[in-house]
C-alpha cells in the first residue's frame, strides 16, 4: 500500500494537482472503513499544502522582495515626487541611483532621493543617455546601507515575467507584475527629448509615476527602467504597453559614467501603411518607406530639405520599410555622419536624393 509519506513527498508534490487528487482517492479507497474523518482531512490538507508550496512564475520570493524594496527610492524635485529609481553600484564599488532622464526638467537641476526608510539623500546628475532615457545620480556613501541591485546580463525573452517597483499613483513603492511583450530593439518617438528612445516592450499595468522605477526579474536583477507607456485608443490613457530600456544600455552608462552622444534626425518617421487615406492617395501605389512627420525646424531632416509627409525609401542604398531599419542605420554611426537618402514627395512620384547629417540629442538638452 502506498504510504502517506510517499504520497506527499516533495518529489511527488511537483505533479499536477489533478494527478495528486487521483492518487489520494486511490489511497483512501484502500484504507479501512474505520478510518476517522479527521485523518482523511489531514491527508487532504497535507497534499494541498505540499502541492502549493512552490512559487508560481508570477511571484517573487520574500528575500528578493526585501532586497529590491530596500534598494528602491523615490526621486523628488523641489519637494515634488517625480518618479522612482534604484540604487546600483559600479564595478569599482561606487554607489549611484539609476532613474529615467526625462524626470529632470533640466540637466542643471538637482534632486533628492527618498530611501525605503524615508531618509532623504541629496543627489546630483552625473551621467545621462537620452537615446535610452537613462540618468545616473551620484549619492553619498550613506547609500551603501540600502544595498544595490545587480544588472541582468541580457534582455529577458518574450513572455518572461518581470516586475516593476515604483511610486505608482503617488503611493509608496508598489510592485506591478508584467511580461516581456517584445524583446527586440524597438524605437518610439519621445517628446521629452524630441528624439527616439531605444527600448523593448513590456505588457502590464503602467500608471503614472512609475517612470524611473526599476524592472527586475525573479532573481531581483535589473532588466530595465520604466520610461513611458504607449497611449491607447481615444479616451484610453494607456495601451498597457511599457517602454523599458535594455540592461546592456544600463550597464554601459554605469561603467562609462559619462554623457552619451546619441545621433538624431530631428523629427519622427512612420511606416507608410500607418498614413491616412488622403496621404496614401497621393503616393505611388505599392510604395514602401517611412513618412517624415513632424520635422523640427533647424534640425537634420529640415536642413536636408525633407518636407513634412515626404517618404524616405532608402538609406545609403538600402531599402527602408520600417522605422527601426532607418534608425538602426542612423545609430550605427556617430553623430555628424552624413547619410544618403532617397525621398519621394506626395503628388510627385519621382525620387530625389538628399544628404542628411545627424546631430546629437544630448547637445540639445539645456
Amino acid at each position: 500500500m502506498i504510504s502517506i509519506r510517499t504520497l506527499v513527498s516533495p518529489q511527488r508534490s511537483r505533479l499536477p494537482k489533478r494527478l495528486l487528487i487521483f492518487r489520494l482517492l486511490r489511497f483512501l479507497n484502500k484504507m479501512p472503513s474505520s478510518c476517522s474523518v479527521w485523518r482523511i482531512a489531514a491527508i487532504v490538507g497535507c497534499v494541498f499544502l505540499k502541492s502549493t508550496g512552490s512559487l508560481s512564475a508570477q511571484e517573487l520570493s520574500e528575500s528578493v522582495l526585501t532586497k529590491v524594496r530596500s534598494a528602491t527610492v523615490e526621486v523628488h524635485f523641489h519637494g515634488q515626487l517625480r518618479g522612482g529609481g534604484v540604487f546600483v553600484k559600479s564595478s569599482d564599488g561606487k554607489e549611484f541611483v539609476l532613474t529615467a532622464a526625462h524626470l529632470f526638467p533640466s540637466p542643471k537641476d538637482t534632486c533628492t532621493v527618498v530611501a525605503s526608510d524615508d531618509e532623504v539623500l541629496f543627489a546630483t546628475l552625473t551621467a545621462y543617455d537620452l537615446g535610452h532615457d537613462l540618468a545616473l545620480l551620484e549619492v553619498g556613501p550613506e547609500a551603501s546601507k540600502y544595498g544595490a541591485l545587480k544588472i541582468a546580463s541580457k534582455t529577458p525573452q518574450e513572455t518572461e515575467p518581470i516586475f516593476n517597483f515604483g511610486p505608482a499613483l503617488r503611493r509608496r513603492t508598489l510592485v506591478l507584475s508584467g511580461n516581456v511583450a517584445d524583446s527586440r530593439t524597438c524605437y518610439t518617438d519621445f517628446s521629452a527629448s524630441e528624439g527616439y528612445i531605444e527600448h523593448y516592450f513590456a505588457g502590464g499595468i503602467n500608471p503614472v509615476l512609475t517612470s524611473g522605477g526599476t524592472w527586475v526579474n525573479r532573481k531581483g536583477e535589473i532588466v530595465g527602467v520604466q520610461h513611458g507607456r504607449l497611449i491607447g485608443d481615444e479616451g484610453a490613457p494607456s495601451s498597457g504597453l511599457s517602454m523599458v530600456s535594455p540592461p546592456a544600455a544600463i550597464s554601459n552608462l554605469i561603467e562609462k559614467r559619462a554623457v552619451a552622444s546619441t545621433p538624431s534626425i530631428g523629427g519622427y518617421v512612420w511606416e507608410v501603411w500607418t498614413a491616412d487615406r488622403q496621404l496614401l492617395s497621393r503616393l505611388p501605389k505599392g510604395i514602401h518607406g517611412v513618412v517624415a512627420s513632424p520635422i523640427f525646424k533647424g534640425r537634420p531632416l529640415d536642413k536636408a530639405g525633407i518636407k513634412n509627409s515626404d517618404v524616405i525609401v532608402s538609406c545609403d542604398g538600402s531599402k527602408i520599410r520600417r522605422r527601426h531599419e532607418l534608425l538602426e542605420a542612423i545609430r550605427s554611426k556617430p553623430p555628424g555622419t552624413t547619410f544618403t537618402l532617397e525621398v519621394i514627395s506626395p503628388g510627385s512620384g519621382k525620387r530625389r536624393t538628399v544628404y542628411l547629417t545627424t546631430d546629437t540629442l544630448e547637445a540639445l538638452w539645456q
